[in-house]
């Protein structure tokens, strides 16, 4: 039965050799990579004080556990199964599979067991067995033993793979070999072309003036300019093409409350290469921000680097907030830069919130929007109009009372859509569409409790995921949801105090992930759903102390990601995060400038970041 000397049994024992023991594995361990070694080998390659083996392979480095070292990586179970085949193959010596003692006479092909004639013999007296293929140990030794057979097939199979794996390393190598020899020729040649250039200008130099120590300045300057070439992770990359990137649409912006500063993720994008970005040490990238709307000093910002190859965490303490543009060099090379809006900062105004400016002349404004040419949309609920008026608040028109077969009644939230406005005709039980010249009206619903039906609506949002239009059906307690096109798409909710019921949904803001903001009026909370209208969390309690809140109406969220809400019943705004921790609180009851008096239905942010507060029976907005 021995097989030591079989062309099979020799590539087995060559694959079963630790490459760096050269004997055969034991205790073998996988690193990161895939590839196997014996444990004591790892743990001598291990680096202090990072504790990471370099593969001998393919050089990956793999951590290793800081309690149990190499112990701790994952056991090899393939080269551990071939082991036990090798040494079965290798002993030259098999037992009864029954008694255990005994030499083998015969191979039983059904039970698949090797059986003595002591056993066999029992073996057949039993009827269930005396039928069973039995073969004697000569003809298992044949050529054709299918039981050879299917060993061999099944190494050799084993040994393919291996073999596979060990060219695809071959040729991996040859290719990196191929790359960095690519490379450091593109490297040499434009150095050369470089260097060539200088001369020919120190020349020209030379020949207008003959001055030694001039001449030795500009080849200097011209040999730092030419070491400063070679740029990101082994790409050539010029002055110009280092020019020519792009930095990346900005990321959630994320308030810093101990340092009232705020932060984001910044990445740039690498010119002609699709999808990939400019990896450079951060110590070589410099970040400033320039107000577009007002005269300020630059801000300067913090760069540190983040998990995230080619992502950037930037840090800066805002001086105004509003639209900035953010400028970007790296080694001293300006990039194409982008825009920023920077939010109104509650952790700034604790203790100070002060209007930047107040729209007078309304008559009980109960929903405001703003359109992105600045005009101001204004639901007035008295007199039943939407009014239009200028980035400076002068009225420009009025819709409503029958002018174009507008009318309202007793309306309430309003937003643009498109080239549209939406707005809540709470007393007629409908949504208006209207369009931006205030030429077209088409009413969408009617009184009632079934799909597109509404008892009183009062606030109105359009999902910036999927355009989707939700809408506060506040009697009849529940969230309706419009496609884009205004076709029925679902509802949500009920009429409770559980969790996700409503007592009056009154008003909704969207975030930009999609996840869905709802004031419960008069269940003195706010309630935060996902997009498809399940429960995730809800905050305040009916009171008027700190995260307290008294008949929440209106609701909004900035591009950092915290919740404003209009807290009419102690006529104040109390902010929130997204997750419900409260902020802070401004304003009370009263008259002057810091004061409101029933802030209702009717905030939002314009694209400059200003806070917009429909002051409801004091006939003003608010804007900070």
């Amino acid at each position: 039965m021995a097989t030591g000397t079989t062309p099979t049994f020799v590539k087995l024992q060559d694959q079963l050799t630790c490459r760096k023991c050269n004997n055969i594995y034991t205790n073998p361990r996988t690193l990161s990579c895939h590839h196997s070694f014996c444990q004591e080998y790892i743990e001598g390659l291990a680096t202090i004080p990072t504790f990471s083996v370099a593969c001998p392979t393919c050089h990956q480095h793999t951590e290793l556990p800081n309690d149990t070292g190499a112990a701790g990586l994952s056991l090899a179970t393939n080269v551990q199964e071939f082991k036990k085949i090798y040494n079965e193959l290798s002993s030259g010596e098999v037992k009864c599979d029954n008694c255990t003692n005994a030499h083998p006479a015969v191979y039983c092909q059904d039970c698949n067991r090797y059986l003595c004639n002591e056993c066999i013999s029992i073996h057949n007296k039993w009827s269930l067995f005396s039928r069973h293929a039995v073969s004697t140990l000569s003809e298992l030794q044949a050529p054709a033993s299918p039981l050879n057979g299917e060993v061999e097939l099944q190494i050799r199979n084993a040994l393919s793979a291996a073999e596979i794996r060990d060219q695809g390393e071959r040729v991996k190598k040859e290719m990196m070999g191929f790359t960095q020899t690519l490379m450091a020729g593109i490297q040499e040649e434009l150095t050369r072309k470089l260097e060539e250039l200088v001369q020919m200008r120190l020349q020209n130099h030379r020949e207008g003036r003959d001055t030694s120590s001039h001449d030795d300045e500009i080849l200097f300057i011209k040999s730092s300019e030419t070491a400063s070439i070679v740029q990101h992770v082994g790409n050539v990359m010029s002055r110009v093409e280092l020019a020519q990137c792009k930095v990346k649409e900005i990321a959630t912006i994320k308030h810093i409350p101990e340092n009232q500063a705020i932060s984001f993720q910044l990445s740039i994008e690498l010119p002609g290469y699709q999808r990939s970005l400019l990896i450079v040490p951060t110590s070589s990238i410099s970040i400033g921000f320039t107000s577009a709307t007002a005269q300020a000093q630059v801000i300067k910002a913090r760069v540190i680097p983040t998990d995230k190859p080619g992502v950037y965490q930037v840090i800066c303490t805002p001086v105004i907030r509003g639209r900035h543009q953010v400028n970007v060099r790296v080694s001293d090379v300006s990039l194409q830069g982008t825009s920023l809006l920077i939010p109104f900062n509650p952790y700034s105004y604790l203790f100070s919130v002060t209007p930047t400016r107040t729209i007078y002349d309304l008559d009980h404004p109960s929903g405001v929007a703003v359109h992105n040419d600045g005009r101001i949309i204004v639901s007035e609920y008295s007199p039943g109009l939407v009014s239009i008026l200028s980035k400076e608040g002068k009225r420009l028109e009025s819709l409503g009372k029958g002018v174009n077969n507008i009318t309202f009644s007793y309306n309430h939230g309003v937003v643009t859509k498109g080239d549209s406005i939406l707005v809540a005709d709470s007393n007629y039980n409908r949504i208006q569409k209207i369009s931006n010249n205030g030429r077209l009206s088409f009413p969408i619903g009617k009184s009632g409790t079934g799909v597109l039906e509404f008892k009183y609506p009062t606030g109105i949002a359009v999902s910036p995921i999927k355009n989707c239009v939700y809408i506060a059906d506040s009697k009849n307690n529940r969230i309706q949801v419009l496609n884009s096109d205004l076709t029925f798409c679902r509802t949500f909710s009920k009429s409770g105090t559980s969790s996700g019921e409503f007592n009056a949904p009154t008003d909704i803001a969207i975030d930009s992930e999609g996840s869905v903001y709802v004031t419960d009026q008069y269940n003195h909370r706010v309630q935060k759903f996902n997009p498809d209208g399940e429960f995730i969390c809800q905050f305040g309690s009916e009171g008027s102390g700190f995260g307290q809140l008294k008949q929440p109406a209106g609701i909004a969220v900035d591009n950092a990601g915290l919740v404003y809400v209009t807290d009419y019943g102690n006529h104040r705004v109390s902010i929130f995060t997204s997750e419900g921790s409260f902020v802070c609180n401004f304003g009370e009851k009263g008259v002057n400038e810091d004061q409101f008096n029933g802030p209702y239905v009717g905030i939002c942010f314009d694209g400059d970041g200003y806070l917009y507060i429909c002051d409801y029976y004091n006939n003003r907005i608010v804007v900070y």
